[in-house]
């Protein structure tokens, strides 16, 4: 089998067998480290791609996978710990072919680097993983920008590295953010990716150095490339020994740019607030109850969408969430406004006072929150869900407030 034969290369690259003999089977020299990743998947899971380290004994033929990340929907209070950002993932150790084979099966490029390490780094990875591994150490807190898959594995080789890997990778950057690597990788699932951009705040959007791009398995796979280190012979040599593709399948490591929503947004915007305008001037009739309808679902869903990012922000660990200024868009004063604006399907109805305020309050708030994202040092990048929801705020705001004199 062609897989096989690709798994069982790593192994082929072996001293020959009586070479291997004069080697202690437990010391740094028998041991080879390499660096496996896997092409982004197509379950909303898997979107991000995977990376994991192999460990391998070339005097026993001992090989082990180790993989960060595992997580078990049936882990007792998964939901609660999720939705809380308490989540405890683990370190699990697979045989390889059988995890690489899974990669296969689900058509995802799989990628092998072995690492260019001393013989005591060797050594080191394995003991470190080993000991990381066993039940009482495996489990860990996981966090999706800062303690996932791709930097423990990155914070292992940098271990062993004496933190050179960091000191080089935090020196360099290219512009990119946690908001633009995230709905670059999300782009495939709009809906995850409409929800990663809405729900994270300020601190996604923080320039990072490619240090900090390395919670993506894809950029720790392409960087080590570049990362250079005295070998045991004192001379400079890069820290990816070879490389080769364990498995080419259907799905590969592209990455489509991060979407650019401002236009789209724009528009929607401005056909809301249109429909807005034409629904609370119509008269009775069929066109007047389904815009009313309409209005009133999306100032329902605006308002339940304020209470899940004020939650995120009050409530749980999720610091990539806090301080979201989307909590001005999606205010939970909207859900204030439900009742009036479905009441408006009649032409004779007419908001009190305590709804005309509301509506005022909610176009203010956004009007601040618009003022604030243009002073110096704000960084949230969330122009474009103002360009979609500021219209029909100002409308309504305007509407309620003039309804008693214009009805």
């Amino acid at each position: 089998m062609k897989l096989i034969r690709a798994l069982l290369m790593l192994i082929a690259l072996a001293a020959a067998g009586a070479q291997a003999q004069t080697i202690d089977r437990d010391s740094g020299a028998a041991f080879r480290i390499a660096l496996v990743t896997a092409a982004p998947g197509e379950i909303y899971w898997q979107r991000f791609g995977h990376n994991a380290i192999l460990v391998e004994n070339t005097v026993t033929g001992d090989a082990r996978l180790y993989n960060f990340g595992i997580f078990d929907f049936e882990q007792k209070n998964f939901l609660l710990n999720f939705v809380q950002g308490r989540m405890l993932y683990r370190l699990a150790v697979f045989p390889p072919q059988l995890d690489l084979e899974n990669y296969a099966s689900e058509g995802r490029s799989v990628w092998v680097q072995e690492l260019n390490l001393r013989p005591e780094q060797r050594y080191a990875v394995a003991e470190m993983l080993g000991q990381n591994a066993l039940p009482e150490n495996a489990e860990y807190r996981y966090d999706y920008f800062a303690q996932n898959c791709s930097t423990k594995v990155r914070d292992v080789l940098d271990a062993v590295l004496e933190g050179d890997l960091k000191e080089t990778m935090s020196a360099r950057a290219r512009g990119e953010t946690y908001r633009s690597l995230a709905m670059a990788y999300a782009r495939p699932e709009p809906w995850l990716a409409v929800g990663i951009d809405l729900g994270i705040g300020p601190v996604a959007d923080r320039k990072l150095s490619f240090w900090d791009e390395m919670f993506l398995p894809l950029r720790v796979r392409d960087l080590v490339r570049e990362m250079r280190v005295i070998d045991e012979h004192g001379v400079e040599q890069p820290l990816v020994a070879r490389e080769w593709t364990a498995y080419d399948g259907r799905l590969t490591d592209a990455v489509s740019p991060q979407p650019n929503w401002l236009w789209l947004f724009a528009i929607a915007g401005l056909a809301l607030a249109v429909l807005a305008v034409a629904t609370l001037r119509a008269r009775a009739g069929a066109a007047r109850t389904l815009g009313a309808s309409l209005l009133s679902l999306v100032a329902l869903l605006l308002g339940l969408g304020g209470l899940v990012l004020a939650g995120l922000w009050g409530f749980t660990d999720h610091a990539i969430a806090y301080a979201n200024l989307n909590l001005v868009l999606f205010s939970p004063l909207a859900l204030l406004l439900v009742w009036p604006l479905w009441c408006w399907r009649k032409p004779d109805a007419a908001p009190g006072t305590a709804s005309r305020w509301t509506a005022v309050a909610v176009a203010v708030i956004a009007l601040l929150g618009l003022a604030w994202l243009t002073l110096p040092g704000t960084q949230q990048a969330n122009a474009h869900w103002f360009a979609l929801i500021l219209p029909l705020q100002l409308v309504l705001a305007w509407r309620f407030w003039f309804a008693a004199r214009t009805d």
